[in-house]
């Protein structure tokens, strides 16, 4: 595999993935992991599986729970959009599911994905199945659809109802007018004559306030084992950011600080914000700045490395090629002077000059600097403190090593000695893909380098990451001037 996106917690019982969601080339894969129980069966998880792909590729996915080298539980499907009827290009997402039940305790988890098992790309992570000898409440599932059941998808039926989860690449996101937050729970073991109730709201991770009134509540019946609950909101008027949807369960007689809570995060863009900027007068100096057309739509596409989540969407939005240059000039006037009230204006020519050393350094024939890997990197934290570059290396396709002594931007945590990895897999060209980092919230791939050395590097050993192999098939991959040998940090 090319790319890996950044870790992600599956849920409070299971430990982070080394990889949540994973990249080949014309396929995309994300796995959901959710600890659950069952009256009869006892512990169980479910693996929610998403693919994106273009018709007739295939991807198997294998997962399998492990304890001292035996192995409790295995499972194994394929997935693939059938190939007849459709553009060839023309990328669908498919979902499915695996399930592993296995007696109580902490196992290893892991899940193996690609088009077939010489090429399998693994993730791996820590899970505890637990009994539910007391109240409690699941983990929670975003969805797109709640009804009636399917006979054509049993996997996802659960207690009489088709509970299809909402796919996801990353974080959940949504950015229509008419978006519902849908979502799916299970409350365990309420106990005989208690009343009980769940209770949920949105949290504004930016504002820090719980909106109870962007939520409601569910009465639940007492005395059974398991309560599946479902619910909702309208997401139509509520702001963009970054958002947690927090549930409580609330008992009867329990200590409301023993209350069992379960929360999600989302992120909302509302593209009826977008009215803002038309409010806003043009300084007739932006506009002699920024040009207009296509000057103008790359402008302001060059400004996504160091913008907020919120102001990203909106530069997707606004580098549209239908997008009114009227809105771009307001929307980057407001950038600009949002950060530097007296001085926007030449800040932003600085950044633009910044933005035209990137071009030269790192455009190729299709794609321009600025939207590259190693573009996006040095607008984002600045030039590295030191890059060591290798585009002839035996037997390994071309990369280069950047290290930063510190990461200290606005749209980013305060960082310290942290590495990116990019490489070259087109071998023609000088675009780069950025295939590990040590920094929060990039990529992390800890087998880069057997991602590098993939032509003639295969190994069936899932822990295997090429770091001790020394100078494998003449390479020098782990001989290089940085700490650790380039990134175990």
């Amino acid at each position: 595999m090319q790319k890996n996106l950044a870790q992600k917690a599956a849920t409070a019982l299971l430990s982070i993935l080394s990889i949540s969601t994973v990249h080949a080339q014309n396929t995309s894969f994300n796995v959901d992991v959710l600890s659950l129980w069952h009256p009869n069966t006892g512990p169980y998880i479910d693996l929610l599986c998403y693919v994106e792909s273009v018709p007739g590729v295939q991807t198997q996915v294998a997962a399998w729970l492990q304890k001292e080298q035996i192995i409790a539980a295995a499972d194994k499907i394929t997935i693939e959009y059938p190939a007849t009827g459709h553009e060839p290009d023309q990328q669908f997402t498919y979902q499915s599911m695996l399930r592993l039940a296995a007696d109580t305790g902490t196992y290893q988890l892991f899940v193996a994905v690609g088009p077939d098992p010489e090429h399998w790309d693994t993730l791996r992570g820590t899970v505890r199945l637990e009994q539910r000898n007391q109240t409690d409440l699941a983990p929670l599932m975003l969805t797109e659809h709640i009804g009636a059941a399917n006979a054509e998808r049993p996997e996802f039926t659960r207690y009489g109802l088709e509970v299809r989860p909402l796919a996801h690449w990353g974080d959940h996101l949504f950015t229509s007018n008419t978006d519902q937050l849908r979502f799916y729970t299970e409350a365990y073991r309420i106990p005989n004559g208690k009343k009980a109730v769940l209770q949920y709201g949105l949290r504004s991770e930016e504002r820090g306030e719980l909106r109870r009134d962007l939520g409601g509540q569910i009465k639940i019946q007492p005395g059974q084992p398991v309560n599946a609950l479902h619910g909702g909101l309208d997401l139509s008027t509520v702001p963009s950011g970054r958002y947690t949807l927090e549930l409580t369960l609330a008992v009867q007689d329990m200590e409301p600080s023993a209350y069992p809570t379960q929360k999600i995060s989302f992120f909302r863009w509302n593209p009826g914000e977008a009215n803002e900027y038309a409010r806003l007068t043009v300084d007739p100096r932006w506009v002699e700045i920024l040009g207009e057309g296509e000057d103008l739509r790359r402008s302001v596409s060059a400004l996504y490395p160091i913008a907020s989540q919120t102001e990203r969407m909106s530069i997707e939005s606004l580098s549209q090629k239908d997008a009114a240059d009227s809105l771009r000039w307001r929307f980057t006037q407001q950038f600009w002077t949002k950060r530097y009230p007296s001085d926007a204006l030449a800040q932003a020519a600085a950044y633009t000059e910044r933005v035209a050393e990137v071009n030269k350094k790192f455009s190729s024939k299709a794609v321009p600097g600025y939207a590259t890997d190693r573009g996006r990197i040095y607008l984002q934290y600045g030039p590295p403190t030191l890059a060591e570059r290798r585009p002839y290396e035996n037997d390994a396709y071309p990369y280069e090593m950047w290290q930063y002594n510190t990461l200290d931007v606005a749209n980013a945590p305060y960082q310290i000695n942290k590495m990116f990895i990019f490489g070259n897999f087109d071998l023609a060209g000088g675009n780069y893909e950025l295939i590990h980092s040590s920094a929060i919230g990039e990529i992390q791939n800890p087998r880069w380098r057997i991602t590098l050395q993939k032509r003639s590097y295969i190994t069936g050993d899932l822990d295997q990451t090429g770091a001790n192999d020394g100078e494998k098939f003449g390479s020098r991959i782990n001989n290089n001037m940085f700490f650790q040998s380039g990134g175990n940090n």
